[in-house]
């Protein structure tokens, strides 16, 4: 089992920092150099250019030659992982399996980017505490006077097994971070029951709303700090863009400074909410996960111009992925539910659940979404909305419960809110 740390880079001076920019930029060409190769044979040919053959075309331009060798072949990798994707995709839409305009070719990457250094296990280099980022030789003729660029190396993994490290430039290479990736002894594997599952619906106020499918009991991660965070950011960003607008300059230190901020806390906070949910179904022998999920919810989000905004940015899919690195780690099953007309069903009720086709079905639905964020059956029970949608993404999961009516007295009750900051 391979896990990650990440750290950001810290304490280089300048020259080091140009460095790490100059080499990320040749690792941008390179990357573009092997796209444009497979492409362009792809166009002529219509097959696929292998590793190996693109390898023979790459291997003589000079962005190659100066990064580390290493460090190259991993990038033209990358440009191999990606062109196999397209094609698998293509395959999955030829079956009706995916949907050929969400098929898209590797795209170029921007004449001004950059691109993350990867290093495998024969371009790694730890010595008394420090990585040595590698260097090729062409790469230290250009640069006689810079030394070696050594980047602490976590304590906690002195005694691991380093597979692969990657050096990612962020905020257009104004910061840098460094990503350890290293092999974990095995978790262990705990006694879990498959009848038992736990559903959650994810949204904005409450950033996941989860029900035990056992017997209905229901806890809401809080999501208004991350919904806090966003305003917050998004009102410094406005005000320091209207100034460099008015001065006709482009984005400023500032700005990337508080992006990198705001990111690396909407992340811990999501890290956290992914642990909690893990370690509830773990303390209650829940083997399933099940997220409600819509693959366009994020495009055709329709709440509102301040809502709409701070949906999306929200980044739920760091949520879910996470998510599915935890259950694969202890064991569990992780599966996704499309959701729509969840929200609109009474699961008390029984209500039929269509799935959304581009068309409204012809369904009237037992009860409605009233104010504050309840749900009032048919007979005036009334119910979290949220709590009410997560149980129909549960029932349109055929799931099998343990008993309806144990569940149904649960959904009852008020559920927890738990706040993780």
């Amino acid at each position: 089992m391979y896990l990650t740390q990440s750290n950001q880079i810290k304490g280089l001076d300048k020259n080091e920092y140009e460095a790490l920019r100059e080499m990320c930029r040749y690792a941008k060409n390179l990357y573009n150099v092997g796209l444009y190769s497979i492409r362009q044979y792809f166009f002529a040919e219509g097959r696929y250019l292998r590793y190996e053959s693109n390898y023979q075309v790459v291997k003589e331009n000079e962005n190659y030659a100066l990064l580390q060798a290493g460090v190259s072949q991993q990038i033209l990798k990358v440009v191999d992982r990606s062109f196999r994707s397209f094609f698998n995709l293509l395959k999955k839409a030829k079956k009706g399996e995916y949907r050929y305009q969400d098929v898209r070719i590797p795209h170029y990457l921007e004449k001004d980017g950059y691109f993350p250094l990867i290093l495998s296990t024969n371009a790694i280099v730890i010595k008394e505490g420090f990585l040595h980022v590698p260097m090729s030789r062409r790469f230290k003729q250009a640069h006689p006077d810079l030394g070696r660029i050594k980047i602490p190396f976590p304590v906690r993994l002195e005694r691991k097994t380093i597979k692969e490290v990657r050096i990612i430039p962020v905020e257009r290479a104004r910061f840098f971070a460094v990503q350890f990736v290293y092999e974990a002894s095995e978790a262990a594997q705990p006694t879990l029951s498959p009848d038992k599952a736990l559903v959650i619906d994810l949204g904005l106020d409450n950033l996941a709303t989860c029900v035990n499918s056992t017997d209905g009991s229901s806890f809401i991660i809080d999501g208004k700090y991350l919904k806090s965070l966003n305003h917050l950011y998004n009102a410094k960003m406005a005000k320091l863009q209207s100034l460099l607008d008015q001065q006709k300059l482009p984005r400023s230190e500032q700005m990337a400074r508080i992006t990198v901020n705001r990111n690396n806390r909407v992340h811990d906070y999501l890290m956290k909410a992914a642990r909690y949910i893990v370690n509830y179904c773990l303390t209650h022998k829940i083997s399933t996960i099940i997220v409600g999920y819509n693959p366009d919810w994020k495009h055709d989000a329709n709440m509102g111009k301040r809502n709409n905004q701070n949906f999306v940015q929200i980044p739920h899919g760091q949520l879910r992925t996470q998510l599915e690195n935890l259950c694969e780690r202890y064991g569990m099953q992780y599966g996704e539910q499309e959701e729509s007309y969840t929200s609109k069903a009474s699961f008390l009720d029984g209500d039929p659940i269509p799935i959304w086709n581009g068309n409204h079905p012809d369904v009237k639905f037992s009860g409605k979404r009233i104010k504050r964020g309840l749900y009032r059956t048919k007979d005036g029970r009334t119910l979290n909305a949220d709590v009410n949608g997560a149980a129909n993404i549960l029932r349109k999961s055929n799931h099998r419960l343990i008993s309806d009516e144990r569940v149904a007295r649960g959904l009852l009750a008020n559920p927890l809110r738990v706040k993780l900051t």
